[in-house]
């Protein structure tokens, strides 16, 4: 598959766990005290927005008493990865790793991934020196300064990992570069009803077995991370976040999300990531139910005012445009108001959204082709 932007947050489940000493205390009981629990929000908050020492901050100045086990064990992994003065040992899916080159790919990823969160200034340095290792793993020369050079570096990796029965998604997950690798996929084929009566004819893409679910699911210690995204095959779903693929959290948050990065990118292929999250957010307010709460939840968690960090920045405008529609103060609570209003006022916001950009004469782009996938 050809690198692009991806889009991983239609399922960032910031309160969920995965595998590992998080997930053996998924069940605890009690809850957090005030302080700690606040710390954990703002610290996942903040490793999405790739500052990690502001959420490293968050974790220490909370009383160390006040976090359940599950939040412990979060508050103990986050110290241990990311508050030292060297890179940890690469962390590698359980069983390990048998093939050199992709034990050293995911190495490669993590080591630019710790480094780039704990410390802006040296992301340019971090990315020159991941390029210059992802090349020697081909045995070539480190590529040409500009992204088009290391986008054709990332088609051959790509390559190169189908030969070793291994899936991938090469590209950046703003502001990082990022690195998915599966070797498990099953297709199905879905039409999703969006806003405005619009049916959006989708292939979904349930991914398993995974190597490396990206620099957010590596940062936040597993708490959280990719969902899934959308590009020219299709849409791509962890199937491990979904359970029977029957929840409001599959049809909404997946198929709604991604359906509509999918038809923005076909109409729209030149609009930018903050753009796509944003109208993709409005789908998922437009029809969550059950889920709505949760999802307002994690908006609310995750908010910036700097669009290179598109789905915090995403969730604040969602968040601001949706109370002014329902005539509330933009800093107002959705939470507190009408489900069914909130509901209407997304979808209003949606189509004015797509009106505003049809008579500004962005119009309809033809549509791209849709590609079979490469395997």
């Amino acid at each position: 598959m050809k690198p692009t932007l991806l889009s991983t947050l239609c399922s960032l489940s910031l309160a969920a766990t995965t595998a590992g000493a998080l997930a053996a205390t998924a069940a605890a009981p009690a809850d957090s005290g005030p302080q700690a629990a606040q710390a954990v929000d703002q610290a996942k908050g903040d490793t999405l927005r790739a500052d990690m020492p502001s959420a490293l901050k968050a974790l220490k100045a909370a009383p160390v008493a006040q976090f359940n086990a599950k939040d412990a064990a979060f508050r103990s992994c986050m110290l241990e990865r990311h508050d030292r003065s060297g890179a940890p040992a690469p962390v590698e899916p359980d069983g390990g790793l048998s093939d050199p080159m992709v034990r050293a790919l995911l190495a490669s990823y993590q080591r630019y991934w710790w480094r780039s969160l704990r410390d802006v200034s040296v992301r340019p340095a971090a990315e020159k020196q991941l390029k210059t290792e992802l090349a020697g793993l081909l045995g070539e020369a480190p590529p040409a300064e500009g992204e088009e050079a290391f986008d054709a570096l990332n088609e051959r990796l790509d390559a190169e990992l189908g030969k070793r029965g291994v899936h991938a998604q090469l590209g950046r997950t703003p502001p990082l570069y990022d690195l998915l690798l599966w070797r498990a996929q099953e297709q199905r084929d879905y039409v999703v009803d969006l806003p405005g009566g619009a049916r959006q004819p989708v292939r979904v893409f349930l991914m398993d077995d995974w190597i490396s679910r990206g620099w957010i699911h590596y940062g936040i210690c597993g708490a959280g991370g990719a969902g899934g995204w959308a590009n020219a095959d299709g849409v791509f779903a962890v199937r491990a976040n979904y359970g029977d693929l029957q929840g409001e959290d599959y049809r909404v948050s997946l198929l709604g999300h991604e359906s509509q990065h999918y038809a923005d990118q076909q109409r729209w292929p030149d609009m930018p990531s903050w753009q796509l999250e944003y109208r993709a957010k409005l789908v998922e307010l437009a029809q969550a139910d059950q889920t709505r709460d949760t999802l307002l939840g994690k908006f609310y968690r995750s908010r910036d005012d700097n669009p290179d960090h598109p789905h915090p920045y995403s969730n604040k405008r969602v968040l601001s445009d949706v109370a002014t529609q329902l005539g509330l103060g933009a800093d107002a609570d959705l939470r507190m108001a009408d489900p069914a209003a909130v509901r209407r006022a997304a979808a209003e916001v949606l189509a004015e959204d797509t009106r505003r950009r049809e008579a500004d004469g962005h119009g309809a782009a033809p549509a791209k082709a849709k590609a079979a996938p490469s395997r």
